[in-house]
């Protein structure tokens, strides 16, 4: 029986869930997360990268809660956009995380969201209209802008420290990291010197080459996984 531990990137699971899924309410997405998670344990022998069947240690899910004060100036308007705790998008994610906080096995690890340097920029489709002139400055609207600069603190650094205490202590025999980007390749380095089995899932998306080749192998659940009845097919 392997030991092993599911480690969650909050924020690029729920990226990918949005553009595999759809939008739908936190506790369907709650529960396709934690089902998500599950269902690496529950596969098949055959489909399994060289390992035998699982035992679940405990799933790490790691983000960071929702921006609740700050005032940003609307390039659109001359009125303000103010974060609080009750913008319908705080709401949803604060109860995302509690939902998804007491189920059984998921231990929460939460950062910190910083807007120190948060703006407003053109989306790409809206610059390319304002350049070409199919879009005047004065038709611009609240859709032609996305907020950007919004910077997690802490998340990576959570997801290190729990790799090297897993991994050292010897408390787990294979991490199954969802993530994608090569900001990991030194949690999978570490966990693969201490003797784990390390195994990424992207989720559909295309993985860094640098990144592939500092892990044990890819398992991509995602195309097999019906979020219907958050179970393989």
């Amino acid at each position: 029986m392997t030991k092993t531990a599911v480690l969650i990137d909050g924020n690029y699971f729920l990226k990918r869930a949005r553009k595999l899924w759809g939008d739908v309410d936190p506790e369907s997405r709650a529960a396709q997360c934690h089902a998500y998670a599950l269902q690496h344990i529950a596969i098949p022998r055959k489909k399994i990268v060289e390992c035998g069947d699982r035992s679940l240690y405990r799933i790490f899910y790691y983000d960071c809660p929702p921006l609740s004060k700050g005032t940003f100036k609307q390039p659109w308007s001359a009125h303000n956009t103010v974060f609080s705790a009750k913008n319908p998008s705080n709401v949803w994610m604060s109860d995302f995380h509690s939902i998804l906080g007491s189920k059984r096995k998921v231990a929460m690890r939460m950062g910190e969201l910083r807007a120190a340097n948060a703006h407003y920029n053109f989306k790409q489709e809206s610059l390319k209209k304002l350049l070409s002139g199919e879009l005047l400055v004065s038709d611009l609207q609240e859709n032609d802008y996305t907020l950007v600069g919004l910077k997690q603190s802490g998340v990576d650094m959570r997801i290190g420290l729990d790799v090297a205490s897993l991994a050292h202590q010897r408390l787990v025999d294979q991490i199954i990291l969802v993530a994608g980007d090569t900001d990991f390749i030194p949690v999978a380095k570490a966990a693969r010197k201490a003797g784990l089995d390390f195994l990424i899932d992207p989720m559909g998306h295309r993985l860094p080459h640098d990144l592939v080749l500092q892990t044990d192998g890819v398992e991509d659940i995602s195309i097999d996984f019906d979020p219907r009845n958050n179970q393989l097919r």
